[in-house]
């Protein structure tokens, strides 16, 4: 088997236990994750992780997060932690296990290690079962290109929507970007207020040369009357500038209403 990562993971995929379930149509599918070995270390956070793991069936039988500890300063976390799931015995072979190995992050958003999955067709879960599996590198979501770091505040007094832009990880390199010149180019976003979809106010940040992991934490403020507010959506565009004038948009998200999701999520806890 070729692995993608270096690195294990043990899971158990455990076993069924029809005995404290009265209904017989249904029976809680339970997985144990035991630990894992030698897990690649993020390359910004040097020689140790934090690592913890969520764990989920696919397709999901519920809206609960399932998630382990979080182990310090380690490479080889051991856990020794159940989880459970409410699913039909006979519909366990149309389901697959899925474990996300992350790094915790108390500042930013955590760093994907890996993922593991296990197709329970394929494993006879009546009994228990323990198996170590290759962590496989985490896929790239389609579409996905990379991750900006935001905070949002409203100052009703003085009716001052702020947004500061903290920093960009992860950033993908767009189509017409050659790779030789990667570390001439420079880095920016862009931060439009729209008002019920029209863009009323741009504004934006300074420059980063040649990083995929650029940090601004710089502030840009919108004068939004409160009355207004409710109609505000902001985009917030992640910008390639070459030394020529052409600005190659990296992608963009949308906070405000009618939106949904964690652009939604955000934008309420800043309302509240």
């Amino acid at each position: 088997m070729v692995k993608d990562v270096k690195g294990h993971c043990a899971c158990p995929a455990g076993a069924i236990r029809p005995d404290l379930y009265p209904r017989k149509d249904i029976v809680l599918q339970q997985a144990s994750l035991d630990g894992a070995q030698d897990l690649p270390p993020p390359e910004s956070v040097g020689a140790f992780s934090d690592p913890y793991v969520r764990i989920s069936l696919v397709p999901s039988v519920d809206e609960r997060v399932r998630q382990s500890s979080v182990k310090r300063r380690t490479i080889n976390p051991y856990y020794n932690e159940y989880f459970k799931f409410p699913v039909a015995f006979e519909h366990l072979r149309e389901k697959v296990l899925a474990f996300h190995l992350y790094d915790y992050d108390k500042f930013s958003r955590h760093s994907a290690i890996g993922e593991v999955e296990i197709d329970l067709s394929k494993v006879d879960v009546s009994n228990s079962v323990e198996m170590w599996c290759d962590i496989q590198r985490h896929r790239q979501i389609a579409g996905e290109s990379g991750e900006v770091l935001i905070s949002l505040s409203y100052l009703p007094a003085a009716e001052r929507l702020t947004v500061v832009l903290m920093k960009a990880k992860d950033l993908k390199l767009t189509s017409t970007t050659p790779a030789a010149g990667k570390s001439a180019k420079i880095r920016f976003v862009r931060v439009s207020l729209m008002v019920e979809g029209k863009k009323v106010k741009r504004k934006k940040t300074s420059v980063r040369r040649g990083s995929v992991n650029p940090v601004w934490n710089e502030a840009l403020a919108f004068n939004v009357p409160a009355e207004v507010l409710p109609k505000v959506t902001l985009e917030i565009s992640v910008l390639d500038h070459d030394l020529i004038g052409h600005g190659d948009v990296l992608g963009r998200c949308i906070l405000g209403a009618g939106r949904t999701g964690d652009e939604l999520n955000h934008w309420n806890e800043m309302l509240t």
